[in-house]
């Protein structure tokens, strides 16, 4: 721990000076009027500019900004934008064409960017128009943000907490991801890393000690994301869905497997081992346990959900890489609760024949894992093909062809006939082009999905294909961030989008899919516009204003809840 808060101190003091202006020391808005008419004035900070297309006035809900007069633009990514500030005029004969009854609503809509590559939020703000003296008077702003998502919350109370009141409430978050199905794949990993080690010290305390230096590093891995984060204000997680990266990672626990199964020994050279010994009172594995903790964090850990993302949020907003390194690190040291538990039970590990069995075991869950990643850039079909022949090897090495000496012997042989046969079905099923686990005969799979799900989906890559969405809605628009990657997205069409009540609400909108699996540039582009920093996320609009959002697997009754909430007032 120390050694973290020492690095995230010199990380803090290296990248203090590229922190993000926040929206209202970006966008300083001032208003007053005279006999002449209304003057709105957004000032500017330094590197921020306006979108044109963006700015909006409406006056009793009617669109005026065609009829006003703009400040000259200058061109950003093939857009127009305003510098240093923006004044418009709204003169009293154009006013009293449009307000009957000497009180008008004006609302001012605008969005911005920073040249540092962060984008703004949209900004909505009313104000209440009154007629006095045959001036019209402005009335107190009212900022007019959605109401909040929880992300948003969540980076909200970090600036407000007391530190030790932050950290504790991110250890509970941790506890609840815990219980989330992305951090599943963890456990095998570490329990094959603790049966391969304790061969030799089968012990409490060396099991434990193992569980700890996975989970710290993994924690570590969070945080140094999280201060990359403040850095670069970059999608940590998209770039490490890179096709190259998970093929090099599924690599790793290739070379895991064949090591358990016994063609070569993957250890230190021998002056490093009786060094590490020497500094651990001969408790070997230090280094292999931490970097497979490292690893496992970067690439399988838990779908972003609200906290994860409150926490980035926060960090790219504020800059505070130390807070947020810090929350990031906690949290996810809650998360790895359930794993310090397995190191517990590592004791009762007790060496033996059975021993190379479960090395065995352990190899062919490395080889699953690495198929698992690749899910994210081979076709279902071909995936579905690789199980099977992981499955057929897997019987055979687990005893289907041992001789049968006694009641458990033919108990474990007729489990070995029934994997055998299930292998067989999926290798097959894939085969023959089946994408389905649980169906694996069943060829029309796709066709069978379409029939039991009502819900149509419009492909959106870029955007300016968003916008055009938006415009040309006559219903609310529900925008879904996802990828195939992601474990939470999967659950969400699996469960959530197919309860009839969600679909039968959701027919009354237009439904758009941001699939942002491999990454592209058009893919960053769309997530840096809404802040979004992981699928799933789902983003609610209405009259191209956002109305909320939902981040992570919700089930059907709190989403229907939720989303009915966003649209109450």
């Amino acid at each position: 721990m120390r050694l973290l808060m020492i690095f995230l101190f010199f990380l803090n003091l290296a990248f203090s000076n590229n922190g993000v202006l926040t929206l209202n020391e970006a966008f300083k808005v001032n208003t007053y009027s005279d006999k002449q008419g209304i003057f709105l004035k957004i000032n500017l900070a330094d590197r921020i500019y306006l979108y044109k297309d963006q700015t909006k006035i409406e006056l009793n809900s009617k669109d005026i900004t065609k009829l006003l007069n703009f400040p000259p633009t200058q061109t950003r990514e093939n857009k127009e934008v305003i510098f240093n500030q923006l004044e418009l005029f709204l003169p009293q004969l154009l006013l009293n064409d449009f307000i009957k009854n000497d009180k008008a609503k004006l609302t001012l809509t605008y969005q911005g960017c920073s040249e540092k590559g962060l984008c703004y939020r949209p900004v909505y703000i009313n104000y209440e128009l009154y007629k006095q003296n045959e001036i019209y008077t402005i009335s107190s702003t009212k900022e007019q943000f959605k109401k909040q998502s929880e992300d948003e919350q969540i980076a909200k109370d970090l600036n407000t907490q007391n530190v030790f009141v932050t950290l504790l409430t991110f250890f509970g978050y941790g506890l609840l991801l815990a219980l989330t199905p992305c951090i599943l794949p963890m456990i095998p990993i570490l329990s094959s890393l603790i049966a391969m080690k304790l061969k030799n010290n089968p012990s409490k305390k060396h099991s434990f000690y193992l569980s700890f230096i996975y989970v710290f590093f993994m924690s570590l891995a969070y945080a140094i994301a999280g201060a990359l984060v403040g850095f670069a204000g970059s999608n940590i997680q998209g770039l490490l869905q890179q096709p190259w990266i998970i093929v090099t990672f599924a690599s790793i626990f290739i070379l895991l497997s064949l090591s358990m199964f016994g063609l070569y020994e993957l250890q230190l050279p021998l002056k490093f081992q009786n060094y590490i010994n020497k500094k651990i009172n001969n408790k070997s594995g230090f280094f292999g346990i931490a970097i497979m903790g490292f690893l496992s964090a970067l690439i399988v850990g838990p779908c972003v959900a609200a906290p994860l993302a409150g926490v980035l949020l926060y960090i790219t907003n504020s800059g505070d890489v130390l807070l947020g390194g810090l929350s990031l690190f906690v949290m996810s040291f809650g998360m790895g609760m359930p794993l310090l538990l397995i190191g517990l039970g590592g004791s009762f590990l007790k060496s033996g024949a059975w021993m190379l069995k479960i090395k065995v075991f352990f190899g062919f869950i490395m080889l699953i894992m690495a198929v698992w990643m690749l899910e994210r850039v081979l076709n279902a079909n071909i995936i579905l093909m690789l199980y099977g022949i992981i499955g057929v090897f897997f019987a055979s090495f687990m005893g289907l062809f041992d001789e049968v000496k006694n009641n458990f012997d033919k108990f474990k042989k007729a489990s070995m006939i029934l994997v055998l046969a299930y292998s067989l079905s999926i290798l097959l099923g894939g085969f023959m082009g089946s994408k389905s686990l649980l169906k694996p005969l069943e060829f029309n799979t796709a066709l069978s999905l379409k029939t039991t799900s009502s819900l149509n989906f419009k492909a959106i890559k870029n955007l300016q294909e968003l916008q055009e969405e938006l415009q040309n809605s006559t219903k609310p628009v529900m925008l879904e961030f996802t990828a195939t990657w992601c474990e939470n997205c999967k659950l969400l069409e699996e469960y959530t989008f197919k309860d009839t009540k969600v679909q039968d609400l959701l027919s009354k909108y237009t439904l758009l899919k941001a699939d942002v699996t491999h990454n592209t540039q058009e893919d960053l582009a769309l997530m840096k516009e809404f802040n979004v920093f992981g699928p799933p996320v789902m983003i609610f609009f209405d009259k191209g204003e956002e109305k909320g959002r939902i981040i992570g697997y919700i089930d059907a009754n709190d989403f229907l809840e939720k989303t009915l909430n966003f649209f109450a007032n």
